[in-house]
């Protein structure tokens, strides 16, 4: 029965129908690099190190059909760890060239896995002063992290995620709560949104043992849907990742299965044919 209905369905589950969504743009990566040049030309503190890192870590992110085969090096960590510790908008571009390099088969080993770049990426998340840029751009950092990160043979073979992971993404998820709210920036909400499908979609992918994740991210997203509003892009993953999380377990469709009922009422106005599909799954997930 499982089967036939996920065969019927177009969107749901996620890990199946099309798996991870990317903030993949590399169409500027020119402003970007003057953006950091100049930056780091105005601190006098800057090494030698941290110059030459960013030179190497420009030159691997304009090089783009090298990302699969190039290597990350030390120096390139030390600007990024460096340079994540700056403030207001000089941080700016930073987190955007963070988003590109978790597309770099090399770079996302090594920066998914730095205890320092994970503590810097969700103070910037959790920050009560961050405006909506640092928000979107540190959501779609984390997006791209999710989705690229390099899994062990245990995480892919057996569902046991190294317990750091979990917690690193689940205080993530935490971070991201405020995010999802209505009256939050739409851009940062979409953002917000994709990263919490693409967490559905590594637990679904990889079968990982992350029922109170899980049970986290559904208690973000049926607020935000019953709540009505907000681009149509958002309200699809919403929609995606509440149904795609009903799918993992009964269990946690029984959880969720009560909370939605009044979901299909609140999603109306302009929609577009994705979220047309997308909600026709969630009623028949749901049978609602």
């Amino acid at each position: 029965k499982r089967e036939k209905l996920a065969a019927a369905m177009r969107h749901v589950p996620n890990w199946e129908k099309f798996g991870f969504q990317l903030f993949a743009d590399t169409s500027k990566l020119g402003p970007m690099r003057k953006r950091l040049q100049k930056t780091l030309d105005a601190k006098a503190d800057a090494t030698a190190t941290e110059k030459k890192g960013f030179a190497l870590m420009m030159s691997n992110l304009e090089n783009t059909s090298q990302y699969h085969s190039s290597k990350f090096t030390a120096d390139e960590r030390s600007f990024i760890v460096s340079a994540l510790q700056w403030k207001g908008k000089d941080l700016l571009p930073v987190l955007d060239a963070l988003r590109v390099l978790m597309q770099h088969a090399d770079a996302v080993k090594t920066l998914s896995e730095d205890s320092k770049v994970r503590e810097l990426l969700l103070a910037h998340l959790n920050d009560p002063a961050a405006t909506k840029h640092q928000l979107m751009l540190s959501l779609r950092v984390l997006a791209n992290l999710v989705a690229r990160r390099p899994r062990a043979d245990k995480e892919r073979k057996h569902g046991e995620a190294p317990q750091d992971v979990v917690q690193f993404i689940t205080s993530a998820v935490a971070g991201s709560t405020r995010c999802v709210d209505t009256k939050a920036d739409l851009p940062v909400r979409t953002a917000a949104t994709v990263f919490l499908s693409n967490v559905i979609c590594w637990i679904g992918m990889n079968k990982v043992k992350a029922d109170a994740l899980t049970k986290s991210i559904v208690d973000i997203c049926i607020p935000a849907l019953l709540a009505g509003g907000g681009k149509s892009n958002m309200i699809y993953y919403l929609l995606v990742a509440t149904a795609s999380a009903a799918r993992l377990k009964p269990e946690i469709k029984a959880y969720i299965a009560p909370k939605v009922t009044g979901v299909p009422a609140a999603v109306k106005g302009a929609l577009t044919q994705s979220v047309v599909e997308a909600l026709a799954d969630f009623r028949k997930v749901f049978g609602v």
